[in-house]
Formats: C-alpha cells, structure tokens, sequence
C-alpha cells in the first residue's frame, strides 16, 4: 500500500477491463454508451489498409481518439496490441473501415 498525504493506494488489487470482439466485417460498434477506460486495441487479422478508428462517442460522429491503420499490407493472425490507457467522456465507438480484425479491452 502507498500513502500519498492521507490518499491510501492498494497497488496489488489488479485492474479488471472487459472486452468487445469487432469481428472482422466493415462495421460500426458501440462498446459503451457511458464514459469509460479505454485500455487496449489488439489486431487479430489484418488486411490489405485495414482501418480502425476510435471515438469518445456513442456515435462516429463524436471526437476522434485515434486509430489503427495497417496501410497496404495484408497480414493474418497479426495480434498486434495498441496501449490506449484514455478516459473517454461521453462513451465508447469503434469503426471498422476496413474488415480488421479487432479485440477492445475497456474499464469502467
């Protein structure tokens, strides 16, 4: 445990993300509608400019987190993991432009 000035830390309870599989069809996915962690984006398949762009938003109409792109080059079974670690304010939506295959872990 960490005291910091009458803040007491546990540092063993290990943080619990769920997750959401996008599957690997062009789509739009709503992870969560409310705030929430955005933790990990993980490729499972990648295709030739396979394309994913992520909103703080329950909509693709909402800010722009980031994405992952892979260009022009066509990989399988890449597993490729992206570190976000972002709170998002009003929700969470991942598009898929481009039939990448992806896994989004996220927290509440």
């Amino acid at each position: 445990m960490a005291d910091l000035g009458g803040t007491v830390l546990s540092t063993n309870t290990p943080q619990v993300y769920d997750y959401v599989n996008t599957g690997t069809v062009a789509a739009t996915t709503t992870v969560s509608s409310y705030p929430c962690v955005l933790h990990l984006i993980t490729v499972t398949q990648g295709v030739a400019s396979g394309k994913v762009i992520i909103y703080d938003s329950i909509g693709t109409s909402g800010t722009v987190i980031g994405s992952v792109v892979l260009g022009t080059q066509a990989v399988s079974n890449l597993n490729s993991t992206y570190t976000f670690d972002v709170r998002t304010k009003n929700g969470l939506t991942v598009e898929n432009t481009g039939n990448l295959g992806a896994v989004v872990s996220f927290g509440r």
